[in-house]
């Protein structure tokens, strides 16, 4: 089963880069792609956290980071606008 974010090359890259982070950093960069997505879109999160998947299990990377489980979860419903932003700015941090 293909990842939602597979289809964005350049956005998959840099959203799996942060598995590898230090957390501290990881964090920042968290807290400013929370407050992006916000910025573009004040109701996305609310808008569909329901349907987000809860993992009991916790299998995938992201899903014990619960910032990180809303932005991987929030960006699959984000339209290509908001997905570039996003792309530039884990670019301008990873750089």
């Amino acid at each position: 089963m293909k990842r939602w974010y597979d289809k964005h090359k350049k956005l998959a890259a840099l959203l799996e880069g942060l598995k590898g982070m230090r957390k501290y950093k990881r964090d920042k960069i968290s807290t400013e792609i929370i407050d992006l997505i916000k910025t573009h879109d004040d109701t996305l999160i609310d808008n569909f956290v329901m349907e987000f998947p809860l993992e009991i299990y916790q299998r995938r990377w992201y899903d014990k980071d619960p910032y990180l489980w809303l932005i991987f979860n929030g960006l699959s419903k984000a339209d290509k606008v908001l997905l570039k932003k996003v792309t530039a700015c884990l670019k301008n941090h990873m750089a």
